[in-house]
C-alpha cells in the first residue's frame, strides 16, 4: 500500500539514463513516484531524469530511481523534489480526482458508490482539497535535501532520526569525516520539541585547548589576559535548544571532567565567575573516532561516554551506500548546474563507472568537491571522467605503480596524497597543508607540479 496517493494520468514522458534516452507514458503519478508504460529495456544505471508536462501544461522535471520493472514498464521513485516542486505537482494533480472515484489511490481497492471522506479498506482520507492535506503527507516533510538515501543503512538512519527526535535524549553520531553528521544533528533538532530554540554547534577539534572552556561556558571580564569583556558561552546560547558537540573525541581530559559535571544537572559557572547558572538544553555529539578505543587508552572518560550516548546513530561511509552514490552525484550535479545556469544533463557511462570504482576517502564532502569542479570545468552537456578530476594519478592500480621506477612512483604517491587532502578539505590549501603537516607554499608548489589546479577551484584559503 502506498503512503501517498497516486492519481490516474496519461502523460507523455521523456527520460534519460546515462547517455541513453527513451520515451513512455505515465499512467499514474503522485508525490512519491510514478508508473511509466514503456518498452525501454534494462536501465544502464539506478536513476532516470524524467521530463514531462503536468496536466496543467506546466513543464516538470524530476530525478528518479528505478524501484521495479516488469514487462509493462517501470515503477520509479522521485528523489529530489523540494516542497516548492511538490506543491506544483500537487496543485496539478488534485483537480484530476473524480467526484465519485472507483478505486482508492492508496490501496487500489474498490471504493463503492457515493462520496467518501475515507477509504473503507485502508481508512486513509480522500478529501484532497482539504486545507493542509499536502503538509501532512510524509513525503512533504523531508529529512534534508542533501541527505539522500535509498540503501538499507541510510533508511535505518532516517528511521532513527524520526524516532529519537521527539525523545529528549542525548544522541551520539558516529561515522567517518564527511558522512553528514552535522546534517543529521540538524535534522534531529528540527524534528524535536526544541525546534523553536537554537541549534548551537561547537567544533571541539578546531578550537585551541586553552580557549575551549571559555568557548563552551563563557568568561567574565578580566578573568584572564585578553578578556576585555564578558562573553556568553555556547552553552548559554543553546538554552532551550540543542548543543551540538562536533568531534567530541578531541576534548582534552580536563574539559571532559567539567563537561561531565555540567551534564549531571546542567549547571555551570563562567570562567572567572562565581555565579552558578542553569540551562535547559539537549546535547547531540558527534565523532569520527572510536570512543571505545580512546577509553581503553585512557584518552576519553567512560562515564562521559555513557552520558553522551543516550542512543547512537551510525552513518555509513559513502563507498558502502551502493547505488546511492550515483544518485547523490546526479542530485548534486543538477543542483550546482542550476546555480550556475549551465545545461548539464548527466554523466557519461565512463564517468559513472569512475564514480562507482573510486573509494571516496573524503565521503560526501569529497563527492561534492568533484561535482562542483565538474560543473566549473565541464564544456559539454555530459560530464566526463576528466571533468570530475578522477583521472588523477591517485586512481592507478598497484600493478601500474609497481611497473614504475622509484622516482615516478614517489611522484605518483605524492600527487595522490595532495589530491585527496585537497578533496577532503574542499580545495582549502591551508587545511590541506595542516593535514599533511607541511606549509601552504609546499602545497602550492605540488599543485603546480602535478597539475592539480582543479582540486583547489572551489574554495580558497579562508
Amino acid at each position: 500500500m502506498r503512503k501517498s496517493p497516486r492519481f490516474p494520468v496519461n502523460l507523455e514522458v521523456a527520460f534519460e539514463n546515462s547517455d541513453d534516452a527513451a520515451v513512455g507514458i505515465i499512467s499514474n503519478l503522485g508525490l512519491k513516484g510514478a508508473f511509466i508504460k514503456t518498452s525501454y529495456g534494462d536501465p544502464a544505471g539506478p536513476f532516470l531524469v524524467l521530463r514531462f508536462p503536468l496536466p496543467n501544461k506546466r513543464s516538470f522535471e524530476a530525478l528518479s530511481r528505478v524501484a521495479w520493472q516488469n514487462g509493462a514498464g517501470l515503477g520509479v521513485e522521485f528523489l529530489d523534489l523540494d516542497p516548492n516542486h511538490m506543491g506544483q505537482l500537487w496543485s496539478s494533480l488534485v483537480p484530476l480526482w473524480p467526484s465519485q472515484p472507483s478505486d482508492c489511490p492508496y490501496c487500489n481497492q474498490k471504493l463503492g458508490p457515493g462520496t467518501l471522506k475515507n477509504c473503507p479498506h485502508c481508512h486513509f482520507p480522500l478529501d484532497f482539497q482539504q486545507e493542509g492535506y499536502l503538509e501532512r503527507l510524509p513525503e512533504y516533510t523531508q529529512i534534508n535535501l542533501e541527505m539522500i538515501g535509498t540503501c538499507p543503512a541510510m533508511l535505518q538512519v532516517f528511521h532513527l532520526i524520526r524516532k529519537v527526535a521527539p525523545a529528549d535524549l542525548p544522541v551520539l553520531l558516529t561515522g567517518a569525516s564527511g558522512t553528514g553528521k552535522e546534517m543529521v544533528a540538524q535534522a534531529i533538532h528540527e524534528r524535536s520539541l526544541r525546534s523553536q530554540g537554537p541549534l548551537v554547534p561547537v567544533n571541539c577539534g578546531a578550537i585551541p585547548r586553552e580557549l575551549l572552556e571559555s568557548e563552551l561556558f563563557g568568561h567574565e571580564k578580566g578573568s584572564f589576559t585578553g578578556a576585555h569583556r564578558t562573553v556568553v558561552g555556547k552553552v548559554e546560547l543553546a538554552n532551550y535548544g540543542t548543543l551540538f558537540l562536533d568531534e567530541v573525541g578531541e576534548l582534552p581530559p580536563e574539559l571532559q571532567v567539567k563537561l561531565l559535571r555540567f551534564l549531571h544537572d546542567f549547571t555551570f559557572e563562567r570562567v572567572g565567575g562565581r555565579e552558578t547558572r542553569r540551562v535547559n538544553l539537549r546535547v547531540i555529539s558527534a565523532t569520527n573516532a572510536d570512543l571505545q578505543e580512546l577509553i581503553s587508552r585512557g584518552r576519553f572518560r567512560e562515564d562521559l561516554y555513557y552520558r553522551l550516548n543516550g542512543i547512537t546513530v551510525a552513518l555509513p561511509d559513502l563507498k558502502d551506500r551502493g547505488d546511492d552514490l550515483l544518485i547523490m552525484a546526479t542530485v548534486f550535479l543538477r543542483r550546482y548546474a542550476n546555480k550556475t545556469g549551465k545545461k548539464l544533463s548527466c554523466f557519461t557511462k565512463d564517468a559513472l563507472k569512475a564514480i562507482q570504482s573510486y573509494h571516496w576517502p573524503g565521503n560526501i564532502r569529497e563527492l561534492i568537491h568533484h561535482i562542483r569542479r565538474a560543473v566549473v570545468v565541464g564544456e559539454s552537456a555530459w560530464i566526463s571522467t576528466k571533468d570530475l578530476g578522477l583521472e588523477a594519478p591517485s586512481r592507478k592500480t598497484n600493478n601500474e605503480v609497481n611497473n614504475l621506477g622509484l622516482k615516478e612512483a614517489k611522484a605518483q604517491f605524492e600527487a595522490m596524497l595532495v589530491a585527496e587532502a585537497l578533496a577532503r578539505t574542499e580545495g582549502n590549501v591551508q587545511l590541506a597543508a595542516q593535514a599533511l603537516q607541511t606549509s601552504r607554499s609546499v602545497i602550492y608548489h605540488l599543485i603546480h607540479k602535478h597539475d592539480l589546479k582543479g582540486y583547489a577551484l572551489v574554495s580558497g584559503d579562508q
